[in-house]
């Protein structure tokens, strides 16, 4: 959760969110305080990484332990970028944003240490790599999704491109939804 002292919280992205996905550009073209990119990471533990529905969503499934540590994006953002990202995951009814820890693998801003410790903020341990940060995890879905391929790094690509919510039909594919089918 955001510092009570702070407007800010480190966020991992790792799915169309990430630099060169569909909707980075919820980051990149932000109006308000510009997020602050800290650089690649990894999640410490193993999570299952999936792509499913007919709009080829990549999920991270509350099933910590299993699958594989998962690349991504590492970003420090204000409170008003955080609720337009909680927006487009659905949080709190279809994703949750729950605190998980990941290595930051290339720092490339120093933002990071000095944009947190301002803040009083705890989650990042001076000369470490570990980072505490909220990422966004699917807890509620069908255990069959468990059974589908399990990604170390989701990239959009041609075989099964993602399909933004702009694009998406209102009522879904003949009555299709997406609740049911997670």
């Amino acid at each position: 959760m955001m510092s009570s002292q702070c407007n800010l919280s480190p966020i991992f992205v790792y799915g169309t969110l990430k630099q060169g996905q569909p909707n980075h550009y919820l980051l990149s073209n932000y109006a308000g305080t510009q997020p602050c990119f800290l650089g690649k990471a990894l999640t410490t533990d193993h999570w299952p990484l999936v792509i499913s529905s007919p709009y080829h969503i990549p999920l991270l499934l509350d099933k910590r332990g299993t699958g594989k540590r998962v690349f991504g994006e590492l970003y420090v953002v204000d409170a008003m970028l955080l609720k337009t990202l909680d927006d487009l995951e659905g949080h709190p009814y279809y994703y949750t944003r729950v605190s998980i820890f990941v290595e930051l693998l290339d720092p490339r801003a120093s933002c990071g240490v000095n944009t947190l410790s301002s803040c009083n903020d705890h989650r990042l341990v001076p000369d470490s790599r570990i980072i505490a940060c909220e990422a966004y995890i699917l807890f509620n879905f069908k255990k069959d999704l468990l059974n589908l391929e399990y990604l170390e790094d989701y990239t959009d690509n041609q075989s099964r491109p993602y399909i933004p919510c702009k694009d998406r039909p209102t009522d879904g594919p003949s009555g299709y939804s997406l609740v049911k089918d997670i």
